[in-house]
């Protein structure tokens, strides 16, 4: 693997974590502090940084394992996170407030979104194993940035869809959490 490639898939990796976050701020639009609206690139960053760099020192151990269950796995987590949210909204259907989801947006909720958009940096990591060019630092520092910059981008998007979408703003995001399940669950046939 070289540069080329570990920037791109950094792009391709990041590619749900930048949906999630479309969803969670058209989700919790007036919900978000500016604290938890940074928390969001800077976890997903996290995250996929870190993934590639266990899957790289555990190398194939637990490859064969993980990529069999990887798409139940992640649509498991996309689809429960899309019923909490359609949940949430019926349930406070009534009421009317500044957030309309009275489930507000908490740092273990960001975790599990974050970790369910990394377990594909895992398997990356154990074939950076196999055959990788250069540093695995360097490596692991671009798919980083590459998802900082990108998840920034899909924050400033996110915000501006929420405002656009008023409303209906939360059922747009539940929509794109159960496109990215579904999408996840398909593959798995594929």
């Amino acid at each position: 693997m070289n540069f080329f490639t570990i920037f791109m898939t950094g792009i391709g990796l990041s590619m749900d974590a930048c949906a999630l976050t479309v969803a969670d701020c058209t989700t919790y639009k007036n919900c978000l502090s500016k604290k938890q609206e940074w928390a969001i690139p800077v976890m997903f960053a996290l995250f996929q940084g870190l993934m590639p760099l266990i899957g790289f020192f555990v190398g194939s151990f637990f490859a064969g394992f993980l990529s069999s269950i990887k798409g139940y796995l992640v649509a498991g987590v996309f689809y429960a996170l899309c019923g909490k949210i359609v949940y949430d909204i019926i349930k406070e259907r009534g009421e009317k407030e500044v957030c309309p989801v009275k489930s507000k947006f908490t740092f273990s909720f960001l975790c599990v979104q974050a970790l369910a958009t990394s377990i594909d940096a895992l398997i990356i990591g154990v074939t950076m194993s196999l055959g990788l060019t250069f540093s695995v630092w360097l490596a692991v520092l671009t798919i980083t940035a590459v998802t900082f910059i990108l998840v920034t981008l899909a924050l400033v998007v996110g915000k501006a869809f929420g405002k656009i979408l008023g409303n209906y703003a939360e059922w747009v995001g539940a929509i794109i959490l159960f496109a990215l399940a579904t999408y996840n669950l398909i593959s798995c046939f594929i």
